[in-house]
């Protein structure tokens, strides 16, 4: 079976916080909310991929994000409070919230996950104003913008109506139209009065059309929410009608600006050849899609050791606290025998094996070559691709100071080594403990190992002379000088060995590490 590995340029560049300043200066900042999971109520499909697609996409053309999933009435309220103060004299502030909404009385309210709504006077003291959003961006000097996601037909609104009795409910069907100050625009999934739909893919269909458009670069904001609506129509059938309340100033504005300068280098990015340096953040963005729905919380934490300051890091963040707090499921199991209880199926155990691959920065996988002299490719993704689609290859080593990919059936030895990148594609469960590599030698390219010597051989090449020291129980370390004429493999002993920086110098010492994958990505089979 042929296998496509995921990306992994991650390996060889760290991504750089992200900038809150787009490419004309503005300072533009974010507030995203996604409520899912409701403590007294059946979880929504889409808010959380909402809420962190729309993160993503927004720190992608330059925002300040701030993302909070599953908030509590106090998150909520915090999160609203603290945004305020950040978007003041910011240029943009936008605030975008999926979940459940309400409208009682002809005002609107956005409901935590921890509220508890029995009757209607509960409303104002458990659920968060829209207001209190309008205010929050209003400091914002350019434009302000409330996207709600929130117009689902919810079980908060049928419970109030249903206790209403006789009497006729105050609560309303969907969000009730706004009238917000100059300036600020508030953006409705469906108009007021009606509800919109979760989705029955990974976003609701308004979400779906916003993260369309919302990166075209200098797509005017009035043209990208009448393109959305224009979508959201045709998705469902013309049953849901996104509209949007407030009014915009005259000038043009754009979420995603890219000015004459920076179209320049777009440009002459298009012109480079395959293998110019990526996007500093490209490498944090393939490892977060590669990993953010897995249920392993190292996974995770990768993330955030390889991209702190990145919206890749906060969301893996968010994924490894709800991990760590989600009170786990009560199960009627004392009332079994011990030897019942032990016959039960764990989470392991019902986990199916799968094609992995393990990543080992630093480590070369040595022999075995199904290439001798290897493949010239541009990325360790491309050498990863061409092991994964070899039926022979199990084990890959990309150097990345001469580009060169040698795929490997299997390998003799594992070695430490700089600028290079080892991958071993292996059968596994991904909350199985990381595969750990044995290193027997540390090679060392431009270096000399100053030791006492044992002679020198007439070995021709470096693999030569290496292999003899390997099959000497003396030798301790290699050195091999490939520009002199004669004795230029020199065997040596003893174990605390220094090292001499010299040209032309090729040398490898015995040592005994233990090396663990730095990260752990599902090898995809390749239909």
């Amino acid at each position: 079976m042929h296998l496509l590995c995921l990306s992994i340029a991650l390996l060889l560049w760290i991504a750089s916080p992200l900038t809150a300043q787009s490419a004309e200066g503005s300072k533009k900042v974010a507030l995203v909310i996604g409520n899912a999971k409701y403590e007294k109520e059946v979880a929504l499909t889409n808010p959380e991929n909402d809420a962190q697609d729309m993160a993503v996409v927004l720190s992608e053309i330059g925002f300040d994000v701030t993302i909070k999933l599953n908030a509590d009435f106090e998150t909520f309220n915090d999160a609203l409070s603290e945004f305020a103060q950040k978007a003041e004299n910011a240029d943009v502030a936008i605030v975008f919230y999926a979940g459940h909404g309400i409208e009682f009385n002809n005002r609107n309210y956005l409901i935590p996950t921890d509220a508890t709504l029995e009757k209607e006077s509960q409303i104002r003291y458990k659920t968060i104003e829209l207001e209190s959003m309008e205010e929050a961006v209003s400091r914002a000097t350019r434009l302000r913008m409330v996207f709600l996601d929130a117009c689902r037909n919810n079980p908060f609104a049928q419970r109030l109506q249903s206790r209403s009795g006789g009497k006729r409910s105050v609560v309303g069907r969907g969000l009730a139209g706004v009238e917000p100050a100059d300036g600020t625009v508030v953006a409705f999934s469906a108009k007021g009065g009606t509800t919109a739909s979760d989705g029955t893919g990974r976003n609701s269909p308004y979400t779906k059309a916003l993260l369309k458009y919302i990166k075209a670069p200098n797509l005017d904001v009035d043209m990208l929410l009448r393109k959305v609506r224009d979508d959201v129509r045709k998705d469902t059938n013309n049953q849901q009608e996104p509209f949007d309340y407030g009014s915009l100033p005259a000038e043009t504005i754009s979420l995603n600006v890219v000015g004459a300068g920076q179209a320049e280098k777009n440009d002459a990015r298009a012109s480079e050849p395959t293998g110019a340096a990526p996007d500093k953040n490209e490498p944090a963005r393939e490892a977060w899609n590669a990993v953010k729905d897995s249920q392993s919380k190292s996974d995770l934490e990768t993330i955030v050791r390889l991209f702190p300051g990145t919206i890749y890091a906060t969301l893996a963040e968010g994924r490894i606290r709800e991990m760590t707090t989600e009170p786990v499921a009560e199960t009627e199991v004392s009332s079994l025998s011990d030897q019942d209880r032990a016959a039960m199926p764990t989470q392991e155990s019902l986990e199916p094996e799968q094609w992995l691959m393990a990543i080992y920065p630093n480590l070369d996988f040595f022999g075995g070559d199904l290439v001798a002299e290897g493949i010239r490719v541009a990325s360790v993704e491309q050498c990863a691709a061409a092991c994964g689609n070899n039926l022979a290859c199990r084990v890959f080593t990309y150097n990345a100071r001469v580009n060169r990919c040698y795929i490997k059936g299997d390998y003799e030895l594992a070695q430490r080594a700089n600028e290079v990148v080892g991958g071993l594609f292996y059968k596994g469960r991904r909350s199985d403990t990381p595969r750990a590599i044995r290193a027997e030698w540390e090679f060392i390219l431009a270096g000399d190992i100053v030791s006492q010597d044992l002679g020198s051989t007439n070995d021709p090449d470096y693999p030569s002379c290496f292999r003899s020291c390997r099959n000497n129980s003396q030798c301790e370390a290699v050195s091999f000088a490939s520009k002199l004429k004669r004795n230029r493999c020199w065997l040596k002993t003893g174990y605390n060995q220094s090292m001499q920086a010299r040209k032309g110098v090729l040398s490898a010492r015995r040592i005994n590490q233990t090396v663990s994958p730095s990260l752990v990505l599902p090898a995809t089979p390749k239909g």
